[in-house]
């Protein structure tokens, strides 16, 4: 098997597991699994190709065999696995040389190397910052599906520390024009130049944070999940409504892009936005795209380093979005991200 200089050999033994945390651990145990069912496969390239032309990330406990030995608990609803694939190797290339690895635990700058199995169950090293030559298939419990959880999660944080709220004008809005639908913004096509992706991280898991105001400058956040938004320098055409304006008393909004990131601890994250946005309603009297303008600053600024085991990297603000107004490439605040969007009223059933 040819790992170059990437990869250091050494049998598995018990204590390998025991110089990893807990929750390394269960990624140890389920990479280990994982690579000794492959290995007693008849149809590995089946196998793998499965994993690889799946909509999304597949879950971990629908594909470890019934008669696994990994204890449930090992396994988290959210663990999933994906296929990095070297750009010269093909799906119906022999898979033989397959790694099964996970991204470590804790910041990502302190990472040194990414652990893993060879089919044949000897633990390997692969280097944090060079692509393997190999391809290898990665357990993570922080990816696709944490995302659209931690998304909800958020949500609902948000809406407990009172930064998500429906105001009484926009509930009777709702419930006098319910028959008449509403206006929303869809996000047409999207690009971003760097998503600040690893390797061993694989695809991105980005969300976006669209901030504005109520009546008195209250602060509006809602957290709006971007599950497609995977690679740098590729065109992206979702044609997803990311604005809903009924949400709103005002006729902009801002838009923050981040990129899901292990460890994220939401309920602290939303304690540390409510001190920092919390203040807002001192804005009663600003011009409404200013107060959002403010809201979003104090948003980015209170997203410390603390807050975080990985943090959740900030891709780009794209400020003052308007209320029935299309936009074409537009560059958002970094340039890192370039938008089109366009109007689009909902009609209802």
């Amino acid at each position: 098997m040819k790992l170059k200089n990437t990869i250091s050999i050494a049998l598995c033994t018990a204590a390998s597991f025991a110089s990893v945390s807990a929750f390394a651990v269960d990624k140890d145990a389920i990479a280990a699994q994982l690579a000794s069912q492959l290995h007693a496969s008849t149809n590995l390239n089946q196998q793998v190709q499965r994993i690889e032309r799946s909509h999304t990330p597949v879950l971990v406990n629908t594909f470890l065999a019934p008669q696994s030995i990994l204890p449930t608990q090992s396994v988290g609803t959210t663990t999933e696995m994906w296929l990095y694939l070297p750009s010269d190797r093909a799906l119906n290339d022999d898979m033989s040389d397959l790694v099964v690895a996970y991204p470590p635990s804790g910041n990502e700058d302190s990472w040194t190397t990414i652990e893993g199995y060879t089919l044949d169950g000897a633990k390997v090293s692969l280097a944090v910052d060079q692509e393997p030559d190999v391809p290898v298939l990665v357990v993570d419990d922080d990816g696709y599906y944490a995302m659209k959880d931690s998304v909800k999660e958020l949500n609902t944080l948000l809406q407990q520390s009172g930064l998500q709220k429906v105001s009484p004008e926009s509930l009777l809005n709702t419930q006098v024009n319910a028959a008449a639908g509403f206006d929303s913004t869809k996000l047409t096509k999207v690009r971003v130049k760097d998503v600040h992706e690893s390797w061993i991280k694989g695809p991105a898991e980005v969300y976006s944070l669209v901030t504005g105001v109520l009546s008195g400058n209250e602060p509006q956040i809602l957290a709006v999940e971007m599950p497609y938004l995977d690679y740098n320098e590729t065109d992206y055409y979702p044609n997803q409504i990311v604005i809903n304006w009924s949400e709103y008393n005002y006729r902009a909004v801002d838009m923050l892009m981040y990129e899901h990131d292990s460890g994220t601890n939401y309920k602290e994250l939303v304690k540390v936005l409510v001190t920092a946005v919390g203040a807002a309603g001192s804005l009663a009297g600003w011009a409404p795209s200013a107060a959002v303008a403010e809201i979003s600053n104090r948003v980015i600024t209170a997203m410390p380093d603390s807050v975080f085991t990985d943090d959740d990297d900030f891709i780009d603000a794209c400020y003052t979005l308007e209320r029935g107004k299309p936009y074409t490439g537009f560059h958002c605040s970094s340039d890192n991200a370039t938008i089109s969007m366009e109007p689009f009223f909902v009609e209802s059933n």
